[in-house]
């Protein structure tokens, strides 16, 4: 075998060497995951039910000491909604939508399953203020009180379900404190909630259009 041959294959045999050092170190460097260990190290998926649930949670500890009285709210909104968002630190999830924190102790004049009316002490006497019940509660109001934004979530699907997801616990808050509501007409309710109020172009909403009250808790006086 020539010099020369002789030189490569030793050279060859260095290189090999190398090449299974390098693979053996990798090999010792190398934390090998179980499907579970990957699982938990990718991405956390998005989940609407528990995001809902922690704004839930958020919104009975921040809203009650937030929250104004309503027919003083209701009051200032026919007068100038957007100087009364900014008096009564109201979100705007969009503009021209102002959605406030209120609270109210009051008469209840109409009540079936699906609604109460309320006689609010202070309101514009011509302004129907109406509490929802089971269907008719709308969670995103509650959804957008809490500051969740549509950038909050992976898309317009996941966005929606947490508003969705917030109905639900309202429906079975409300559900659980009240098993009658029908039960309710010519008492006192107390209630905490928040009222979604829009104003294009700054100006004041008619009188006559209802409010609706998306209540976060209600118990009778």
């Amino acid at each position: 075998m020539s010099q020369a041959r002789r030189t490569f294959s030793r050279n060859r045999l260095i290189a090999l060497g190398l090449i299974v050092v390098l693979v053996i170190v990798m090999i010792l460097n190398t934390k090998f995951l179980t499907p579970e260990e990957l699982a938990a190290a990718g991405p956390t998926k998005f989940d609407p039910a528990a995001t809902a649930d922690e704004l839930f949670t958020k919104a009975k500890t921040d809203l009650p000491d937030r929250a104004a009285d309503l027919g003083e709210v209701l009051t200032a909104v026919q007068d100038d909604p957007k100087a009364a968002a900014e008096k009564y630190q109201a979100a705007v999830p969009t503009e021209g939508t102002y959605i406030f924190a209120v609270k109210t102790s009051s008469n209840v004049s109409q009540a079936s399953k699906t609604n109460l009316r309320l006689e609010v002490d202070g309101a514009p006497s011509n302004t129907p203020v109406l509490v929802p019940l089971s269907t008719a509660i709308n969670g995103t109001v509650l959804r957008d009180a809490m500051g969740f934004k549509f950038a909050d979530a992976p898309g317009q699907t996941d966005y929606q379900y947490v508003g969705d997801e917030l109905k639900k616990l309202i429906q079975a808050d409300i559900a659980a404190d009240v098993s009658d509501p029908a039960a309710l007409e010519g008492k006192r309710v107390d209630v905490v909630g928040v009222i979604s109020v829009q104003s294009a172009g700054g100006r004041p909403p008619p009188e006559a259009k209802p409010v609706n009250v998306q209540p976060l808790t209600l118990k009778e006086a």
